[in-house]
């Protein structure tokens, strides 16, 4: 998605940037909110994180399996478009 500057993380746990822009890398922290709320109507907790609060984050329990990726990636990849679509 084109609001994604950045992925990065260890081990379970991920963070996934959200910018206005690619290019500028400029900040979004209310995509991130957006996207909380999103993810939550789909039944998706996520939280916020990173210096200026654009950065989602992920931290699954032990006990994740494959559909439960599988819920998390649709939730974020539906929400990331309704909020590309603005």
């Amino acid at each position: 998605h084109r609001i994604v500057g950045e992925h990065r993380g260890l081990g379970l746990m991920r963070g996934i940037e959200l910018v206005k822009s690619k290019d500028s890398k400029e900040v979004a922290p209310e995509y991130v909110q957006r996207a909380m709320e999103l993810c939550r109507d789909r039944g998706v907790l996520i939280g916020r994180g990173g210096m200026a609060a654009n950065t989602i984050r992920i931290k699954p329990p032990y006990c994740i399996d494959k559909s439960d990726v599988a819920a998390i990636l649709k939730a974020l990849d539906e929400s990331f478009a309704i909020i590309e679509k603005g």
